[in-house]
């Protein structure tokens, strides 16, 4: 059995304060799930991939030709490789050398290849095939990479990173600053697992008891019909980062785990833009969007300890929602154009900047945002052009590097952009991540 994942281009696009025409773009049982990943029905079950511990170190072995045209050679995919390979772990990996005969194809190597059709025939930067056995042990993974993304000016760490995270078993994520975000822009400045990232592949390839290497949150998101499915359910940390999401199952029952001890606040978001269930793989394609408000947990913030089960998060979400964040951007100073995209965007520590958020249902001089991290401070009114809203922010000098999530409000609407902003510290580069 097999699975392909696939990467995009995106596309950004200008919108001026001065001109702008608005822009609009039967369930199985589930298991309870942290993160999003790769489920298949098997035998009228529901697996989830992942590769025995027997599998490490994992080998891998990279064409000549794909060696000869990225910028940085085989050293790449090393990197890439290596930036999965987290402590606490049984997660390791080992290269066999550029190789005149690695191929794309079932032949018991995992091989990363170059191609010159993904974005000629599909338009995808690059593409991975899983084979996994009934049980849901993966046995191989080859990943493709377009030629595009050598030439074209692409994250090339980023892009194989993203693909070896469909490697290893994880679908896409929803959260903007995710390496499993499912679209990439351009640029080639160094990249990071995201929280999200490492919280996943950690709960899934943990050396220690899972159970008592972080917190466990267990509930429940209903809507006016019962439990929804494929929910994302989002776990925010007290300097508003996202550190762990995950989707609910028919039933609208959740699970996360591994999360770090701290204090959080939980929120349940639809899959409704940029992500939908349509860039996921296996089960989650059968989730029908339901574009339900966005809804934190009815309580004061939690704190959570390592070990411990933290269970009936029961969040209502009654209702339907117009309000659709979908894009972010920025300018410099008080400028009113912006080039928006489904990226993220990065900020630094000590900058002035200038913020723009578009979507489905803003409302001018009723909507507003707000950014979940206290490093960020409004420093002027909010301004508006057709569906987007705009706001001029001060960075600490002191800010930390981290993710943010936008929060947009309209009357009585909420909803969010997880992950949207990128904050460097003065000590780290601005860094732009994947992207769908």
């Amino acid at each position: 059995m097999s699975y392909v994942g696939s990467l995009l281009a995106l596309t950004a696009f200008t919108m001026s304060a001065k001109s702008l025409a608005l822009i609009a773009f039967t369930a199985l049982a589930l298991p309870s799930l942290a993160a999003t990943r790769l489920t298949y029905v098997m035998h009228g079950k529901n697996v989830q991939v992942i590769w025995p511990t027997s599998a490490f170190p994992l080998r891998y072995d990279v064409e000549t030709k794909l060696a000869e045209v990225l910028p940085g050679g085989a050293s790449a995919v090393d990197r890439a490789f290596a930036l999965w390979a987290l402590p606490d772990t049984v997660m390791s990996f080992q290269a066999s050398g550029p190789s005149v005969s690695t191929i794309a194809g079932y032949d018991k190597t995992n091989g990363i290849t170059l191609s010159d059709s993904l974005m000629r025939d599909n338009g995808f930067l690059a593409m991975t095939t899983n084979w996994y056995d009934d049980n849901g042990n993966l046995t191989e993974g080859d990943i493709q990479i377009d030629r595009a993304v050598a030439t074209g000016g692409y994250n090339v760490e980023q892009t194989i990173a993203h693909e070896i995270g469909h490697l290893l078993g994880l679908d896409h994520s929803a959260v903007l600053s995710a390496v499993m975000y499912p679209f990439i822009g351009h640029g080639n400045t160094p990249i990071a697992l995201d929280s999200d990232d490492r919280v996943a592949i950690a709960s899934m390839y943990s050396r220690n008891d899972p159970a008592l290497s972080g917190a466990t949150l267990r509930g429940r998101v209903s809507g006016d019909n019962g439990g929804i499915f494929a929910a994302q359910v989002v776990a925010v940390s007290d300097r508003g980062e996202a550190v762990a999401t995950g989707l609910t199952d028919n039933s609208g029952e959740f699970l996360l785990t591994g999360l770090p001890a701290g204090k959080y606040r939980l929120y349940a978001e639809p899959l409704d833009g940029p992500v939908d269930s349509q860039n996921l793989a296996g089960v989650w394609r059968q989730a029908k969007l339901i574009s339900f408000p966005t809804s934190f947990f009815d309580g004061p913030a939690m704190q959570v300890e390592n070990g411990r089960v933290y269970g009936n998060l029961a969040v209502s979400s009654a209702g339907t929602s117009a309000l659709n964040p979908r894009w972010i951007g920025t300018s410099s100073g008080d400028r009113g154009d912006f080039s928006l995209s489904t990226t993220p965007i990065s900020v630094s520590a000590g900058q002035r900047i200038t913020i723009a958020i578009a979507g489905d249902g803003f409302t001018s001089g009723m909507t507003t945002y707000e950014i979940l991290n206290p490093a960020l401070r409004r420093v002027s009114d909010f301004r508006y052009a057709s569906n987007y809203v705009y706001a001029t922010w001060d960075v600490a000098p002191n800010a930390d590097t981290s993710s943010a999530i936008v929060l947009v409000r309209s009357g009585n609407e909420m909803a969010t952009l997880t992950g949207a902003l990128k904050i460097a510290s003065v000590s780290s580069p601005p860094r732009r991540r994947l992207s769908k």
